[in-house]
């Protein structure tokens, strides 16, 4: 997992961490378990979602941030893989909330007549087109956790940090023609996921 956030949600467990030679509660041991289980798969989803390495960082920690708070405040879990995604996917929509309301209130105050215009009647349908394709792209990426972490990895590589096939068979260990192919597959089956919606 990135080093960052390792050390962050680190950082605030050791906050509350016991004093040394106390037994750690089972609710704690299980949350530094789901940490290193998931933590990267994670990651890889919200890259994907908001297509922003940066924040795709900040929303996983802000994810195992809130659930160590629940966890400290007693609460149990009882599977931790879909309750982290419950709440990574509920910050992901507020992240796209976030991105609406300050791109409508930029376009405002930077250029008010033009951006009047824009919300008029006569181009709501642009609006609405572009609009609907976000909603789509979005709907695609919700499938990318489906696919086999192999896959996982190698879309992530291609796609969120613009590795070259060749840079991609160096961070996985194999060859550039296996890299290749590896990509290939992983976009056929994400294809096959997203059949239904007529849009890979």
């Amino acid at each position: 997992m990135v080093p960052a956030l390792v050390r962050t949600v680190q950082k605030a467990y050791d906050r509350d961490t016991p004093i040394p030679g106390i037994t750690m509660p089972s609710s704690e041991e299980s949350f530094l378990k789901a940490f290193d289980e998931y933590s990267d798969t994670l990651f890889r989803h919200a890259s994907f979602r908001i297509s922003n390495r940066e924040r795709a960082m900040d929303i996983t920690q802000d994810t195992f941030i809130k659930a160590w708070d629940y966890v400290r405040k007693g609460q149990k879990v009882q599977e931790w893989k879909s309750f982290l995604y419950r709440v990574l996917n509920n910050l992901i929509i507020d992240e796209y909330r976030r991105k609406k309301e300050q791109s409508l209130d930029a376009l405002i105050e930077e250029d008010p007549f033009h951006a009047n215009a824009s919300l008029a009647v006569d181009s709501r349908v642009a609006h609405e087109d572009h609009l609907d394709e976000e909603l789509l792209l979005d709907k695609v990426r919700t499938y990318i956790p489906q696919l086999s972490e192999e896959h996982q990895v190698v879309l992530t590589l291609k796609y969120v940090e613009d590795l070259s096939p060749k840079e991609i068979a160096l961070r996985i260990g194999t060859t550039e023609n296996a890299a290749s192919v590896r990509v290939h597959r992983a976009i056929e089956q994400l294809k096959k996921l997203c059949a239904h919606l007529n849009t890979v």
